[in-house]
């Protein structure tokens, strides 16, 4: 049985709300079931069989939600592979599908958060300033808005990218998986966005010391604002509040025309 280009593109629409219904007990359990069920339907037609299947994928499920379409893929395999069984083999693979999901959803989870969570978004949040910061100084209009619209558009090209790249690489692959994850050299590509990231921060630095959004030399505030967040952070106070201290005093600043 083939996907097909049409069920791809119904498993990737309705995955993009698998967290619409979350919840402590199951997690993203219904959200995975919302997104699946278009393949069950076509897979099970009984709407007995389509009826336990269902009821199979309500047990609890979590993965970062950027990645869940690998587990979509290879999940929407087995069920195919199961429903072809004759009825005395259906019962083991019911439980080869249970604790392939609840591998994947760990797994998953942990190769995610770290690209998307602690790579890519902070790398994303530093462009986004950056962007300002330049469109600004070249008298743009709506800075922030064009900024913004830069950052999130970067973000999301990943993201629906992965979504709906992991559904077929999920499916035809299956088992192999794990193989074909290691292929996508994800720690690579984390040590890549990070150092992208970094470059982006620390130009940013630079600019907003040495390049003014309003043009004119640079003002003593700038480095003082700077080595005053270091200060703070080196006495011990979080990176939180050394960033609020900044902000704080650079729009006290601001407000004294200094």
């Amino acid at each position: 049985m083939s996907m097909g280009r049409g069920l791809h593109r119904a498993v990737f629409l309705r995955s993009l709300l698998i967290q619409g219904c979350w919840s402590y007990e199951g997690m993203q359990n219904l959200g995975f079931l919302y997104g699946i069920d278009p393949w069950l339907r076509r897979i099970y037609p009984d709407p007995e069989d389509y009826r336990q299947a269902a009821f199979r994928h309500l047990e609890f499920f979590n993965t970062q939600p950027y990645m869940a379409g690998f587990a979509l893929g290879v999940i929407g395999g087995f069920e195919e592979r199961r429903a072809r069984l004759p009825e005395e083999q259906r019962r083991a693979m019911e439980g080869q599908i249970v604790r392939m999901k609840k591998a994947l959803g760990s797994s998953l989870a942990a190769i995610g958060d770290t690209f998307f969570w602690g790579a890519l978004k902070p790398a994303c949040a530093a462009l986004i300033l950056l962007a300002w910061l330049a469109l600004w100084s070249l008298e743009a209009r709506r800075p922030v808005l064009l900024g913004t619209l830069l950052g999130l558009a970067s973000f999301n090209a990943v993201a629906l990218w992965v979504r709906w790249r992991g559904i077929g690489v999920g499916y035809g692959t299956q088992e192999r998986l794990p193989e074909e994850i290691r292929r996508f050299r994800w720690h690579e590509r984390v040590r890549w966005v990070r150092s992208a990231g970094l470059a982006a921060a620390i130009a940013l630095a630079l600019a907003a010391l040495l390049v003014p959004p309003q043009g004119g030399p640079p003002g003593w505030w700038g480095p003082a604002l700077l080595a005053a967040a270091a200060a703070a952070r080196a006495s011990g106070l979080s990176a939180v509040r050394s960033y609020a201290l900044a902000v704080a005093l650079g729009c006290a600043a601001a407000l004294a025309g200094i």
